[in-house]
Parts: C-alpha cells; sequence; structure tokens
C-alpha cells in the first residue's frame, strides 16, 4: 500500500520537475535502479524508467534468493550483485532515501559512484513532519480550525520547517494571517519576511494586535505557558496550538 507521503508528494509540480531533470541527466550513463516496490511500479507508469534510461538492472532485497529473474521488463538483481555490474550511476527510487543510503554505503561499502535519489527533501525532515501530521489527523483539524478563525486576526508562531511543510502541502489561505512571530526574527529588518508572512520578535506580538496566535510546532505546550503567562500576560488574545493533539500524549510530552 502507498504511503499517503508518496501519494502527496508525488503529485507536486516541483517532484515532476526534479525527476524529469534527473532523467535528462542521467540518460546517457548506465543506471542500476534501486528499488522494486509499489513505488517503483506506480512511478514507472508514468515516466518508464526503463524507456528513456540505459537500466542495466534493477535491485532489491526482494531478489536475495530468487535468481535469475525479471521485474517490470527488467533484470532483477540481489543488492549484493551491484558490485558485479559495470555501471555508472545507482538511482534510488524508494521514498525512504536515508536508510537505503546507509546500506549502499556502510553494508554494501559502496562510496566510488554517483549515486542519485528520486526522492529529495525539498524541507528538513519533510517526511517525518508529514507523517506525524498524518498521525494527528491534521487534514481533518484543519477544517475545523479554519471554521474557528473566520474573520479573526491570526499570527502564528514558530517560524520552522514545520510551519513550512504545512504551507506547502495544506492549503491555510483561508486563515486570515498577518504576521508570524518566532525568537529567531529579534532584530529583525523592517520590510523581512518569512514564507511571505511578515515577521515579528516575540515582544511585538502584542503590538500587532491579534485576534488569535496559533502556535505552529510539534511541541506546543511550554511556548502556550510562556505565551500566556509571560509574553501576552493581561492581554485579551488567544492562544491555541495548529496541531491538535490526545490529552495523555500531551502528559507525556511535558514529563519527558
Amino acid at each position: 500500500m502507498l504511503s499517503k507521503y508518496f501519494e502527496l508528494k508525488t503529485k507536486t509540480k516541483e517532484f515532476e520537475e526534479h525527476v524529469n531533470t534527473l532523467i535528462n541527466k542521467v540518460k546517457d550513463k548506465k543506471v542500476i535502479l534501486y528499488g522494486a516496490g509499489e513505488g517503483f511500479i506506480e512511478l514507472n507508469k508514468k515516466y518508464k524508467f526503463n524507456e528513456v534510461l540505459n537500466v542495466l538492472a534493477i535491485a532489491d532485497k526482494k531478489f536475495d534468493s530468487v535468481g535469475n529473474t525479471t521485474f517490470e521488463g527488467m533484470r532483477a538483481i540481489s543488492p549484493n550483485q551491484i558490485i558485479n555490474e559495470e555501471y555508472e550511476i545507482i538511482l534510488i527510487t524508494c521514498e525512504n532515501t536515508k536508510r537505503i543510503l546507509e546500506f549502499i554505503y556502510c553494508d554494501l561499502e559502496i562510496d566510488d559512484k554517483d549515486i542519485r535519489t528520486v526522492f529529495n527533501e525539498d524541507i528538513p525532515d519533510e517526511q517525518v513532519n508529514y507523517n506525524y501530521l498524518i498521525q494527528y489527523n491534521f487534514g481533518k483539524t484543519l477544517k475545523k480550525l479554519i471554521k474557528k478563525l473566520k474573520n479573526k486576526k491570526v499570527m502564528f508562531y514558530g517560524a520552522g520547517s514545520f510551519l513550512e511543510l504545512i504551507k506547502r502541502y495544506y492549503d491555510i489561505s483561508p486563515i486570515n494571517v498577518i504576521g508570524i512571530a518566532d525568537r529567531r526574527f529579534a532584530g529583525h529588518g523592517e520590510n523581512e519576511v518569512f514564507l511571505d508572512y511578515k515577521v515579528y520578535a516575540p515582544d511585538e506580538i502584542a503590538s500587532a494586535n491579534p485576534d488569535v496566535v496559533v502556535v505552529a510546532t510539534k511541541f506546543y505546550m511550554n511556548i502556550i505557558e510562556d505565551l500566556c503567562y509571560k509574553t501576552l500576560k493581561g492581554k485579551k488574545i488567544k492562544v491555541i496550538p495548529l496541531v491538535k493533539k490526545p490529552f495523555w500524549t500531551l502528559m507525556k510530552e511535558i514529563w519527558k
């Protein structure tokens, strides 16, 4: 079964442009494809790797004890056989590239070849954070939040890759965001922006007069406490999390 991250990532314009550029760069090279799962089958339907590239073989651990066989019209080999091939490039088609790269470098001890990946993380911890949002059913939560914040002036708090991922893959445009605050913006420039939002230092939030501050971080209890009882103490500004999590999950995070 394909992951939700795979389905989302492969539909983006950025992914399609990356794959097409990659194909053009390696099409004249001798290529070993790595990864023969359901994801590869879906990718191959669109990009026809076996037709547009000079593929010597496709490698995967599922072929360790199979012997001579084929997969998607290509010769299939065990990863341990890669060293016997006269190739120029290994092209990893799996979405979990870190694990595969570690296996190639450490277990297979291949460190003198050009290794490229179909899946690149444009945002730090992209896959981990997206799966985190899926875990807490963020899509459903966001719909409710948009209704709750209707006609409200909203300030996001937390200018990190987590919010960047949310803005990339979810439609938060219905929210009236007047800016984004973070400690990193202390001493910011007059016209400085982050993700197209005007930036504020925490001590500037009150002067911007938002109705609600939405904390856009994975772990937010301490931040909410600090905003409510220190930074925004005495102000009629509501502070809420962007991602809703069960009570006992929050308690575990606090007491870690």
